[in-house]
């Protein structure tokens, strides 16, 4: 697999430097390339992916929004200057999502994962993650306590793998409310509502209470051998409960 194309285009420093920060934290291999770099390279091989900094929507910006849906490259777009009306406009375009550089790092950082593993969906070397017994498989979209299978919904299933992915990391319940609302961002109760069944199903079929509520800021799921800790509070970070 090769790493993520990255192409700076007409983005400044600063939002380039962030992103490269997020491909690291998220543990994604990126090369730097230029857009004629990108664009002479052999089909044969191309990254499989391209992360596209932009100023805004501009000539330069649909231009080469064009050129990478002509050579049919997954493409994820991080611009600077971005209404809402640039967002569908560059959506209806053919761009697979696109995200504003002054959002969180956490959320460019689970839009990115997520884009990353539907592209390379078809690809058998997909980790299932492990919480004590309870086993993720995002390549067979299946939950499974002591290999029996947990009935999930899209949304739950979803949400677990995004928690998988930001293991040891508390996810902002306005970052879930992005990522698991289809056209529209998600209520806080709904997340609430998801997040509630899903940890009810798991303890049900005799997993663990994976699932903490960090009041005041989010969820996250416990590590093996946590043994139900919690170091934050421990040093006066914010306090955690579990759903």
């Amino acid at each position: 697999m090769r790493p993520i194309a990255v192409l700076p285009s007409t983005a400044g420093h600063a939002t380039a430097q962030m992103v490269f920060q997020v491909l690291m934290q998220q543990r994604l291999e990126y090369d730097v390339l230029s857009t004629a770099e990108f664009t002479r390279t052999h089909r044969a091989n191309r990254s499989s992916m391209v992360v596209a900094l932009v100023r805004g929507l501009d000539i330069p910006a649909i231009e080469l929004v064009r050129g990478l849906r002509e050579q049919l490259v997954p493409t994820f777009l991080v611009a600077e200057q971005l209404s809402e009306t640039d967002e569908v406009t560059l959506l209806h375009s053919g761009v697979y999502d696109v995200v504003r550089a002054s959002a969180s790092s956490q959320l460019i950082g689970a839009r990115l994962r997520s884009m990353f593993h539907h592209v390379h969906e078809g690809e058998p070397a997909r980790t299932p993650y492990q919480f004590a017994n309870v086993t993720v498989r995002p390549d067979h979209h299946e939950v499974h306590v002591d290999d029996r299978p947990v009935p999930v919904t899209r949304t739950e299933f979803r949400l677990l793998v995004v928690l998988a992915q930001q293991q040891d990391q508390v996810v902002s319940k306005d970052v879930l409310a992005e990522l698991l609302g289809d056209s529209r961002r998600m209520a806080p109760h709904a997340v609430e509502s998801h997040v509630s069944r899903l940890r009810n199903k798991i303890t049900a079929a005799g997993g663990p209470r994976l699932i903490e509520s960090v009041r005041g800021v989010g969820y996250r799921l416990r590590t093996p051998g946590s043994n139900g800790t919690n170091p934050s509070r421990r040093s006066g970070g914010p306090s955690v409960a579990h759903l």
